[in-house]
C-alpha cells in the first residue's frame, strides 16, 4: 500500500465517527467529523452532515458555565453514538455546549424523546442519560466542552469521536470505536482504543497511545522527539521522517518496531497489528 492510500484509509477511519446503532430495520449514519474547524465551537458544525432513516430528527442545544473551584479533574463520559470536542482555553472555569439529538417516525414522537434527554454536570462530573433506543427512537447528545488549558481530564467515550485541541494538561482518554484526535497540544496523554483510529498532529510532552485494531497516524513539526513505535507482524510502521532514513530511527529485522532518539520515550505508539504511520507536518 502507497503511503497516500494509507494515509488517505487511515484519516478516513479516523475522522468517520458515525453515531451508528442498529435498531432493528432502523439505522442511525453519522457523516464525517472535522474538528479542525474554527466553527466546530456550535451544534450546527459539529458533524459536516448527518444522516438518518428516520423519518423525523429534532435537535436543540443549550450552553453553561461551570465553576471548577476544587475540582481536580473533570470527568466525562459520552453517550453510546455521541461524540466530544475539549479545547483549551485561557480562563479558570469551563464551558458546556450540550447539542441534544433525537429521532423516530413522527415529529411528536420525536420530540417526546429529545425532551427525555439529560446532562448532568456536578463536581466535575459530566453525563448523558436519555431513553431506551429501539426500532421506534434514537438520540444522541455531542459535547464541546472548553476548559483551562492545564486541566486534567479523564474521558471515557463509544461510538462517538473525541477531539482535544490546545490542551496543557493531563489527559486520559478511552474509546470503543470512535476515534481520537489530539492536535496543537502538549502535556501528558494516555490515549487508547479497540477498532478506532488515533491522530496525533503536532503534540508534545509525553503520550502513549494504544489502538486495538485501528491504525495510528503521528504528524511532527520541527525536531523529532524520542518515539517507541510497535506494531504485531499483521501490521506495518510507515516512518516519512528523515531521521529514519538516516538511520538515526532503529528498526527491528522485521520492521515492525521503530525506536528514534535515546532515553525514556516522549512518544509511544502501539497497535495489535493496525498500521502506524509517522511523518512531518507539510510547510
Amino acid at each position: 500500500m502507497s503511503m497516500r492510500a494509507l494515509a488517505f484509509a487511515m484519516a478516513a477511519l479516523i475522522a468517520f465517527a458515525p453515531p451508528a446503532r442498529a435498531a432493528l430495520d432502523h439505522q442511525i449514519i453519522g457523516g464525517e467529523q472535522d474538528h479542525s474547524l474554527p466553527a466546530t465551537g456550535d451544534c450546527d458544525h459539529f458533524y459536516k452532515t448527518t444522516f438518518t432513516s428516520f423519518e423525523s430528527q429534532v435537535h436543540d442545544q443549550e450552553q453553561r458555565e461551570l465553576p471548577l473551584e476544587d475540582i481536580e479533574r473533570i470527568h466525562v463520559t459520552t453517550t453510546q453514538e455521541g461524540g466530544l470536542s475539549i479545547r483549551g482555553w485561557n480562563r479558570s472555569s469551563a464551558r458546556l455546549i450540550v447539542c441534544r439529538y433525537a429521532v423516530a417516525n413522527s415529529r411528536q414522537h420525536a420530540l417526546r424523546v429529545l425532551g427525555s434527554i439529560s446532562v448532568a454536570s456536578r463536581n466535575g462530573e459530566i453525563a448523558a442519560y436519555g431513553p431506551e433506543i429501539d426500532a421506534t427512537q434514537a438520540w444522541w447528545v455531542n459535547m464541546i466542552l472548553y476548559v483551562p488549558r492545564h486541566a486534567n481530564v479523564d474521558i471515557d467515550s463509544a461510538n462517538g469521536g473525541v477531539a482535544i485541541r490546545s490542551m496543557n494538561g493531563r489527559v486520559t482518554a478511552h474509546s470503543t470505536t470512535g476515534g481520537i484526535s489530539v492536535a496543537q497540544s502538549t502535556g501528558r496523554y494516555k490515549l487508547t482504543t479497540e477498532s478506532g483510529g488515533i491522530t496525533l498532529d503536532r503534540v508534545s510532552g509525553f503520550v502513549d497511545a494504544v489502538s486495538k485494531d485501528g491504525g495510528i497516524a503521528l504528524k511532527i513539526a520541527g525536531d523529532a522527539p524520542t518515539i517507541e513505535a510497535r506494531t504485531a507482524d499483521a501490521g506495518h510502521i510507515l516512518c516519512t521522517l528523515k531521521g529514519c532514513e538516516e538511520k538515526i530511527g532503529t528498526w527491528a529485522a522485521n520492521r515492525t518496531q521503530l525506536r528514534i532518539g535515546e532515553g525514556v520515550p516522549d512518544i509511544r505508539l502501539a497497535t495489535n497489528g493496525a498500521s502506524i504511520l509517522i511523518a512531518p507536518v507539510p510547510y
